[in-house]
């Protein structure tokens, strides 16, 4: 197994190196070497994390707790991982931290992260797949955490001698039906032989299957089998397919280069050697002292593919004259539990304190209005090999209600209890709670999240689109109270909305038809200082920060909800803000506003809380 960890690993360096130097580039490229020809590997978050994964192991740690190694490790502050880090400061675990309110929860920021499982459980498919769940759930979702599993189970069985046409099943078959990487491999097949297949592909495979984000793990996952099918898994003709596709061609590169490497048995000495052997880390790193070559790097992959991976089985003799019986085939067959894993709805948040595990359900997200019920339920799992009995206690913050019939609790060895849970905060006020648990020597906290106190009014008229240019009484009056002429001469006026925060329900304010609505809030900070305002819609937006029109556009698209142009806007403040947006909708619906802070070290800036209106 070492020579084929330390191929995978070096064809990680070489992949990303390569991927790197076309990241967010929008067409294909024709490539035959690395144009410019690095002085050394290009530095990776996604190989950074790989040193966290691989010390977590050794620690002894397991899966269901590497979100806590990963938030302890890294500091990635960058667009999807800002989300996954936010929501673990906040007390949430795994998959839900990777699912609530982030908008870039389909991003690819987990394939190049997950590779690391595929290696050091090579022949172990289960583990590789449980192990890349755990780890893309951190900060990802859906097809963002679907793509990791998928090609860290590709990664497993990937070696010297296994059809591509093989891997390609071994990804798409661990999809579940809803993935829309189902639907683009048909294409990929049909055309990338072809002369222009990739150029094709890379340019209408992305409008065919609805997705704008250059980004999306979907597509990312897209050029990595486009690579490996027009390269038949040699690692050059692989490599420099999938890297020419752009997009995340740092990710996708990667996950080429590993698996091609796997394949073909070998990374090509003149590809190896312009990476050099320096190891290049990130800043991101936290109490983790990285290699300084990249023959360390390479020996640390060995050394815990050797740990973890299925060893191979020598022939068991059998009786005299009738020569050795073959040796046991790998289990390639995807077991009931990662077949749950990826099925099972983000909802739950995930705790282990030595041998229990504390697995919160929160059946209506973790989010509730002023006065509102929040039901949820926990899960109790003894993951020792003894039975336990266990006294505990449930309870919520001050001035808030819940109600639970949890007692004594007998677990056998590996069994579990689960108990239904409601909770309510007062009817004033909308600050955070939690629910902590205390059972066994073991103290579990799931916290509650207030809503943002927004006021809205709306529909007005958007007639042919005009609502854009027309400036309505309510962009200057916000009194309560006071009246206005709405759509269709229906009297509006300024509402409170208790917004759940990132994702607006505009369709749901303007109904059905053209509209023009506002939405505003009081904003406070828990500090001073230098922020960013993302505001994502689908036909355009005009937003005001204290007064001044701070950034506009007006154009009808899928929206891609990066800190990037036409989205954002830059504002210094001294704790407070006052936001007011106005959005739209023409004859089509539209799908949610989306509406984020970030602070200066690209961190998600959660409101401490919003003031009325007078």
């Amino acid at each position: 197994m070492a020579d084929n960890a330390r191929n995978a690993a070096l064809g990680a360096l070489v992949g990303w190196t390569l991927g790197a130097q076309g990241r967010g580039r929008r067409s294909f490229k024709r490539l035959d070497f690395f144009d410019p020809i690095p002085p050394r590997m290009a530095q990776s978050d996604a190989i950074d994390a790989w040193l966290v994964g691989m010390a977590h192991l050794k620690s002894g740690g397991s899966s269901a707790s590497y979100y806590r190694a990963l938030f302890d490790g890294l500091s990635q502050h960058t667009d999807e991982s800002a989300f996954g880090l936010s929501n673990v400061s906040r007390g949430l675990g795994t998959p839900l931290c990777g699912a609530h309110g982030n908008p870039l929860a389909n991003g690819s920021r987990a394939i190049g992260r997950a590779l690391l499982w595929g290696i050091v459980f090579h022949g172990l498919p289960n583990k590789a797949c449980e192990w890349a769940y755990w780890d893309a759930s951190f900060d990802h979702t859906a097809d963002g955490v679907w793509m990791p599993v998928a090609i860290a189970r590709a990664v497993s069985l990937a070696e010297p001698g296994r059809a591509v046409s093989q891997v390609v099943r071994d990804i798409t078959e661990t999809l579940p039906a809803e993935s829309k990487l189902l639907r683009a491999i048909p294409k990929i097949i049909k055309d990338f032989d072809s002369p222009d297949g990739p150029k094709d592909i890379r340019e209408n495979l992305p409008t065919a299957l609805g997705i704008a984000d250059s980004y999306d793990s979907v597509l990312t996952a897209c050029w990595v089998v486009l690579g490996l099918l027009r390269g038949n898994g040699a690692f050059e003709p692989s490599v420099t397919c999938t890297a020419g596709c752009g997009g995340a061609s740092d990710q996708a590169g990667l996950a080429c280069g590993v698996i091609s490497a796997l394949l073909s048995g070998d990374v090509p000495q003149a590809w190896s050697a312009p990476v050099g052997d320096t190891f290049v880390s990130g800043h991101g790193l936290k109490e983790i002292d990285p290699p300084k070559t990249g023959s360390a790097f390479l020996k640390l992959v060995e050394e815990a593919a050797d740990a973890h991976a299925r060893q191979p089985v020598e022939p068991e003799p059998t009786t005299e004259g009738e020569g050795a019986a073959p040796a046991p085939d790998i289990d390639e067959s995807i077991s009931p539990e990662v077949r749950d894993l990826i099925a099972r709805a983000p909802e739950f948040s995930v705790y282990e304190h030595g041998d229990i595990r504390a697995s919160f359900r929160y059946i209506d997200g973790p989010v509730v209005s002023p006065g509102d019920t929040l039901r949820a339920s926990f899960t109790l799992t003894n993951l020792s090999d003894g039975d336990v009995t266990l006294c505990g206690e449930l309870t919520a913050t001050k001035g808030w209600e819940i109600a639970h019939k949890m007692g004594e609790v007998f677990l056998a060895a590996g069994s579990s209890q689960t108990f239904a849970v409601v909770v309510r905060p007062p009817a004033k006020g909308r600050g955070d709670g939690e629910m902590r648990l205390s059972i066994g020597g073991a103290a579990f906290t799931a916290p509650v999240f207030g809503t943002q106190l927004w006021y809205a009014v709306g529909p007005l008229l958007n007639q042919e689109g005009t609502g854009f240019d027309k400036e309505y009484p309510a962009e200057k009056d916000m009194r309560l109270g006071q009246v206005f002429n709405g759509r269709s001469n229906m009297p509006v006026e300024w509402t409170a909305h208790n917004e759940r925060g990132v994702f607006f329900d505009v369709e749901g304010l303007i109904g059905d038809g053209p509209g023009t609505a506002y939405y505003f809030a009081d904003v406070t900070f828990a500090k001073p200082g230098r922020y960013r305002i993302v505001v994502a819609s689908g036909v355009g937006a005009i937003v005001w920060l204290d007064g001044t029109k701070t950034f506009w556009y007006h154009d009808t698209h899928t929206p891609i909800p990066r800190a990037t142009e036409p989205y954002i806007g830059v504002f210094e403040t001294d704790g407070k803000v006052k936001v007011l947006i106005k959005t739209f909708r023409n004859l089509q619906p539209i799908p949610p506003m989306i509406v984020y802070f970030l602070a200066e070290d690209g961190s998600v800036a959660v409101p401490s809380g919003f003031s009325p209106i007078d």
